[in-house]
């Protein structure tokens, strides 16, 4: 039987999780693929895993490790496209420099820049089915293995917004082509 998260109910995802992280203590334990902090603090895919599926801010120990493993950085990459409910892949190759909108099948990202304040830019995410689940993150994995999350506000109408800053990382990883963006 081939099942995927999104068609779980709450009880298998429980059951699902609490393996996971028994599985990947053993992980740790056993094969030694860490990657290590200069201060010695290891990490694994069990902080991955705390990472994707909680709201926290990547620490920068983490972050400093997803830059120099690349299997670390394909294991989120990986956890986070199986535990989204929408995914936006990196934008057609035929694209270069910033994108005006991300679109996925019933769901789309598009970026307004404020007429008030042209510094701002509003990010807005809609859906074309009112019932559809709704995320409460937005996850991003950059080419360069950058990662960031930002906790989603509640929808309004149908829709999401968020007013942040045009040159701040949030919206420069959002509007490059080389992003890949979660929603959880």
């Amino acid at each position: 039987m081939s099942n995927t998260w999104k068609s779980l109910n709450s009880a298998e995802k429980k059951v699902v999780e609490e393996n996971f992280v028994a599985l990947s203590i053993f992980d740790d334990l056993g094969n030694g693929k860490m990657s290590k902090e200069c201060e010695g603090r290891v990490f694994s895919f069990r902080d991955v895993y705390e990472y994707a599926t909680g709201l926290e801010e990547m620490t920068q120990g983490l972050q400093e490790a997803l830059l120099r493993d690349r299997k670390l950085r394909s294991d989120l990459d990986y956890l986070l496209d199986k535990i989204s409910l929408y995914t936006f892949p990196k934008v057609a190759a035929a694209s270069t420099g910033a994108v005006d909108s991300r679109e996925g099948e019933n769901y789309k990202i598009r970026f307004k820049v404020s007429r008030a304040a042209p510094e701002q830019t509003y990010v807005i995410i809609e859906f074309d089915d009112p019932k559809a689940n709704l995320p409460t993150a937005l996850f991003f994995s950059r080419s360069n293995g950058e990662h960031g999350v930002r906790p989603l506000p509640e929808p309004e109408d149908g829709s999401i917004q968020i007013l942040a800053d045009s040159s701040s990382d949030f919206v420069t990883a959002l509007r490059s082509v080389e992003t890949d963006v979660y929603l959880r």
